[in-house]
């Protein structure tokens, strides 16, 4: 349904989305209210943190939580769904050992952090993968910052193993936003390694096989956070936003990212652009300081490169600082805005600036993928909140970047995930399919799968889960993987 924005705050009862969820199970058929397509089949995979706790103590930040795949089948109408935590050795050591494993994200003081894991594993390297998932060679990896990756069954969702790529680039941080060349039939993702010479290493995976090759070697003198990057048909842009990783802090086991970042507003951000055809980095931009977790696309128009970003001026205090015992993201608060800077590679100015694309800020951003990424688009899904609200991301937002404006599905007491949209069989427009997204519910204590029409807006159905599934981050549609 879409609604207006109600005028008077809402709670956010016992913060039910950083709330532990201990069931595990696998349910034949949801209880369904409304329609679901029967053209939508496939399964859709979503990844993100489900436990808070290790033994009496409360994690300090959203993004340590240990990592639970959800599944949603759809067929001719009807939705099945399971549910489990990814078992490595994070899981392993903070479950059944009482012990933190590996670098966490944000800064917990509990130093519970050496025992016999230890040996076992870089403790640089945490293989707690709760942020993204893919497939690759028709396997199925979930990953986060770090560059481990952990494979799973998408039918049973059991934990594989951990996998090493042939020729797996070294690095102490990576990106869990990798993007697919639909022209060369590639993965293409980046590293950045810190013990030497640092440096943002881009490489690429081509198409069924499990073998990284290197693109190029971006040296620079301080390497910066960036959770996701830009691609076109021809160029890879790597944004520094100037939140600057102390070198020799990181590659110490205790040290937790945050205690490791800096942010320096007085530097500049900075687009380093490498050409996938010669393997280099062939030229630099700045615009002034600005901070994003996520791209939303970028394409290649008259020689120009533009570059779209849910971007914000107020990043580390506030987003980057996000603990698991408050509410969500402000996003008016933090300045969040989807802005468009255009890279001029043969103009000779390395100064540059950005232009607002719609009337309102999104997290989460999504698009038409297959059909419009490194290609000219017009719709952007994401999630955004209401002023006068509570301090949540509590709406579901379509971006008409051409128009300037948006849409909203809202319910009070409600709180949308990541939206994830599916094209229509044979569609004849971008915004041509459904966009599905699991959706806190507050006041009932449990969540639901929702599906809106992606050209109206409007709700279709809803598919009803016993329990609730807490904030988890991103997750992508199979439609030819069936349970």
């Amino acid at each position: 349904m879409s609604t207006a924005e109600v005028a008077r705050p809402e709670p956010l009862p016992d913060f039910l989305g950083f709330t532990t969820l201990d069931r595990e199970v696998t349910i034949d058929r949801l209880p369904v209210t409304g329609r679901i397509p029967e053209w939508l089949t496939g399964t859709l995979v979503r990844n993100g943190p489900a436990k808070f706790e290790v033994d009496d103590y409360r994690l300090t930040h959203w993004f340590n939580g240990l990592a639970m795949l959800h599944s949603f089948a759809f067929t001719e109408g009807q939705v099945s769904y399971a549910n489990k935590y990814l078992r490595g050795q994070s899981y392993e050591a903070e479950v059944n050992d009482g012990q933190l494993y590996g670098k966490q994200f944000g800064m917990d003081p509990c130093k519970r952090l050496f025992g016999r894991h230890f040996a076992e594993y870089s403790p640089n390297l945490s293989d707690n993968t709760n942020v993204n998932l893919t497939r690759i060679a028709n396997r199925y990896f979930a990953f986060n910052e770090q560059p481990r990756y952990l494979e799973f069954d998408p039918t049973t969702l059991d934990t594989v193993g951990e996998l090493e790529f042939d020729g797996q680039i070294a690095g102490e941080t990576s990106t869990p936003h990798p993007h697919f060349d639909f022209g060369r039939r590639t993965l293409v993702n980046y590293t950045t390694t810190m013990r030497d010479r640092a440096a943002y290493q881009v490489f690429y995976v081509p198409e069924n096989t499990l073998t990284q090759h290197r693109m190029a070697t971006v040296e620079v003198d301080e390497p910066c956070y960036m959770h996701s990057f830009a691609m076109t048909e021809n160029y890879v842009v790597l944004v520094e936003f100037p939140v600057v990783i102390d070198q020799e802090k990181f590659v110490q086991p205790d040290k937790s990212f945050l205690e490791c970042f800096t942010w320096q507003p007085t530097r500049p951000a900075r687009f380093r652009v490498v050409d996938k055809r010669e393997g280099r980095c062939t030229a630099v931009f700045e615009s002034e300081a600005f901070f994003a977790f996520h791209h939303v696309n970028a394409v290649e128009v008259g020689g120009d490169i533009l570059v779209d970003i849910a971007a914000t001026h107020t990043p580390y205090e506030t987003v980057l600082g996000l603990a698991p015992t408050e509410d969500q993201f402000d996003l008016s608060a933090y300045g969040y805005q989807v802005r468009r800077y255009t890279l001029s590679p043969r103009g000779g100015a390395s100064r540059i600036g950005w232009e607002q694309l719609a009337d309102a800020g999104v997290e989460m951003p999504r698009i038409n993928y297959r059909g419009h990424n490194t290609r000219p688009y017009r719709y952007v899904y994401g999630l955004g909140h209401s002023p006068r609200s509570i301090r949540a991301m509590n709406r579901l937002l379509k971006l008409d970047i051409v128009n300037g404006t948006h849409s909203a599905w809202y319910e009070k007491g409600c709180f949308p995930g990541e939206p994830v949209f599916v094209p229509r069989p044979g569609a004849s427009t971008e915004d041509d399919g459904v966009v599905l997204s699991g959706v806190l519910d507050a006041k009932a204590g449990t969540s639901f799968l929702l599906v809106v029409d992606g050209s109206s807006f409007e709700e279709l159905g809803r598919a009803r889960v016993p329990h609730h599934i807490p904030n988890d981050f991103h997750g992508q549609f199979f439609a030819d993987l069936h349970r």
